[in-house]
């Protein structure tokens, strides 16, 4: 996993808060300088009371691709990571207690654009290409 933010939601003060958000508003907007894919959007939870739910995919188009974080608790932040070479939104949500240990909600959200013939198109391929090229 490599944070595309400079830190976690989960390690900002009060003060970074607003950094960290612009940071992520940031990512957004730089995916419109790519063509806008249709993309599924992998939905798996990953926190204690969740991890075994079933994955939910979802369609996407990757110009509005954040807006999956709808879908889920976002009570506590996100952040943006590649993982396994996919853009992946990562959800904090509230915070609940198992076994008198504090958990939150943690969802990921990855998002994986595919070119006309369905293959998937990762980070680094998509990284190469502009709004013109396929």
């Amino acid at each position: 996993m490599y944070l595309l933010n400079s830190k976690s939601i989960i390690d900002c003060n009060a003060q970074e808060v607003q950094e960290h958000n612009q940071e992520i508003k940031d990512i957004s907007e730089k995916l419109q300088n790519y063509q806008d894919y249709d993309c599924a959007a992998i939905i798996k939870y990953f926190d204690e009371a969740n991890k075994d739910k079933e994955p939910i995919i979802k369609s996407c188009n990757l110009h509005n691709c954040d807006e999956m974080i709808e879908y889920v608790d976002s009570k506590n932040g996100v952040d943006i990571a590649i993982v396994e070479d996919f853009l992946t939104y990562i959800v904090y949500g509230q915070g609940y207690s198992v076994n008198d240990k504090y958990y939150l909600i943690q969802t990921g959200i990855q998002i994986r654009p595919y070119d006309k013939k369905r293959n998937f198109i990762k980070f680094n391929e998509l990284a190469l290409m502009k709004v013109n090229n396929d």
